[in-house]
């Protein structure tokens, strides 16, 4: 039996492949969706202030690209998405046109990890963690729902190449501006808000019991640690590029002015790893990891990298019966064993 799709269920002809729902806070975001997806898809793209509405027209032209008009609806979800005016509205047509079409039309991006997704949406295959793949993954991934779904990504002309190309030199010289002298204050605040997700990270793991570390932060530093180890995070700020350096340690260090004393010598510096501000296409700000310059992570992805390294490092440091053929590894196992 030949299953159904899209096109079977739906009497009207489609006017777009994708059609995006979004905030009007997170119009940057639907913005570099839009210019990543329209290199071969018809996208339903409407930059406007949500909140005020024009009338009735405007009511019925916004729902039905959302209602019948749509291969793939993709709502761009934080809360109060479905609160506000406009987006009231988009989500009363998605809602029917999920019932009228199904549910593969749907396509929930998460933006953040704190906003849970209204409760008529299914939890399997119409959701996406943005917060973790960012937004060349996404692109992807909506292309990918759009061909299932019957759609085809059109080859690009020649015109459309220059309007990317255009597009990619603005991004690019935006880029720059974000890590020379002219970025220095972006870069402050992203790291502040940095070390505040790694605070809170850090409070959620001691609550859960299966760790326990201590955090502590100014404007220029984040030490995480417990009674063997400590990581530091470091905002560098040389005259020409602001950098974060992360540091692992055998052995806790001193924080807020305490003094150490060490068995064996003092504290040896394990590992180190540099990360440079960075800025996607939606112009968000966050931070690529130097040796790995094509993974963008933003600032909860790099929260989430930096409490996973120290988990590690201490699980290291408490695994002291290890299998260690290579001198390397017997290095790193005298190391640790001389942790106090």
């Amino acid at each position: 039996m030949r299953e159904w799709v899209l096109s079977d269920l739906n009497p009207m002809p489609l006017k777009y492949d994708v059609a995006i729902s979004f905030l009007s806070e997170d119009e940057p975001t639907a913005a570099a969706l839009n210019n990543g997806l329209s290199d071969g898809l018809q996208v339903f793209f409407y930059p406007r202030q949500q909140e005020t509405l024009a009338g009735t027209d405007g009511l019925v032209s916004m729902r039905t690209p959302f209602l019948d008009e749509s291969r793939l609806v993709v709502v761009l979800y934080r809360d109060p998405w479905g609160k506000t005016p406009w987006t009231r509205v988009e989500q009363t047509a998605i809602q029917e046109g999920c019932l009228r079409h199904g549910w593969q039309k749907l396509l929930f991006v998460m933006l953040d990890k704190t906003s849970d997704p209204p409760l008529w949406v299914p939890d399997t295959r119409v959701r996406f963690n943005y917060a973790a793949f960012g937004l060349e993954q996404a692109i992807g991934a909506i292309k990918i729902r759009v061909q299932e779904n019957g759609g085809t990504v059109e080859p690009l002309t020649a015109l459309k190449r220059a309007e990317l190309a255009q597009r990619e030199t603005r991004y690019q010289k935006e880029r720059e501006r974000l890590r020379s002298h002219e970025g220095v204050e972006i870069v402050r605040q992203n790291t502040s808000e940095l070390f505040r997700a790694i605070e809170r990270l850090g409070a959620e793991i001691n609550a859960s019991g299966t760790a326990t570390i201590q955090v502590v932060s100014d404007a220029q530093q984040c030490h995480l640690r417990n009674s063997r180890v400590s990581l530091l995070v470091n905002l560098v700020e040389p005259h020409s590029q602001p950098t974060l350096v992360l540091s692992e340690f055998n052995k806790r260090l001193a924080m807020l002015g305490e003094r150490l004393a060490y068995l064996n010598g003092g504290p040896v510096k394990l590992r180190e790893s540099t990360f440079l501000p960075d800025m996607n296409h939606a112009r968000e700000c966050g931070w690529i990891e130097r040796k790995q310059t094509a993974t963008f992570l933003s600032t909860d992805a790099l929260a989430d990298t930096v409490l996973s390294s120290f988990v590690d490092l201490a699980a290291k440091a408490d695994r002291v019966q290890l299998n260690t053929p290579a001198p390397s590894v017997r290095r790193t196992r005298a190391r640790f064993e001389t942790i106090i």
